[in-house]
């Protein structure tokens, strides 16, 4: 069986999703502390929590010098981590999500230091690995696809347009459209009885963290699986 491996990078709350013949495992490293609610709760769903705490300073240099030696302590540890729930001889599918370009210049930066790094170790460590980045609006427009049937809104000819049941197209989805498309498609993951138990949530203008990195993390994953059983590259 080939590895999938879905992946949603962020400073605060880095998300992985795995399939493998080793089961389905969710990875997440945050810096959410363990007495969240949250936290507490995905722990219950088995997700292998690892807490972040990162040294700061006021002095520039040396906070940009602590920043890098996280960021590589970071990769480090989340490669090691996934060469734990994967068969290293068998093909790897890696689909890691995009930059968001709408963030500021500052996050933006740490956000591009880290994934490179993350990257860079991937490709060293695991043999036979494919990795494809997929946009942030492309992972939501085929997690629409995967979810939702078509509507067909030309007049004389066929054209399809992706929305959700609230008439939200696929490519504007927020996190909570994620949120909502997990738990109405049915997606199976580790996490699922826990998203239904909280869909009230989906209700929010913000999905709390690390959930919605995790939800990325499995349509990531997912999305790929797809595409490469069904062979539609």
């Amino acid at each position: 069986m080939n590895n999938y491996i879905g992946i949603d990078i962020s400073i605060n709350s880095t998300a992985i999703f795995i399939i493998s013949n080793k089961g389905e495992t969710i990875l997440s490293f945050t810096n959410k502390k363990d007495n969240n609610i949250y936290i507490k709760e995905l722990d219950r769903c088995g997700v292998k929590i690892s807490t972040q705490n990162r040294q700061k300073s006021e002095d520039y240099s040396e906070n940009e010098i602590l920043k890098l030696k996280s960021y590589i302590e970071l990769s480090e540890n989340i490669i090691s981590e996934i060469l734990n729930y994967i068969d290293i001889d068998e093909k790897t599918y890696c689909q890691i999500e995009g930059y968001s370009f709408s963030k500021n210049t500052s996050s933006i930066l740490d956000i591009v230091s880290l994934s490179t790094l993350i990257r860079r170790s991937l490709y060293i460590e695991v043999k036979s690995i494919d990795i494809t980045i997929i946009s942030p609006s492309s992972l939501k427009l085929e997690t629409c696809k995967l979810v939702y049937k078509p509507v067909d809104i030309g007049k004389k000819k066929p054209k399809l347009k992706y929305v959700n049941n609230e008439g939200i197209s696929g490519g504007s989805f927020k996190k909570p459209q994620m949120f909502r498309a997990m738990v109405e498609g049915n997606i199976k993951s580790p996490i699922s009885k826990m998203l239904n138990e909280y869909k009230h949530l989906m209700e929010r203008d913000k999905i709390p963290n690390p959930i919605e990195d995790i939800i990325d993390s499995i349509f990531a994953c997912i999305i790929k699986k797809t595409e490469i059983e069904n062979d539609i590259r």
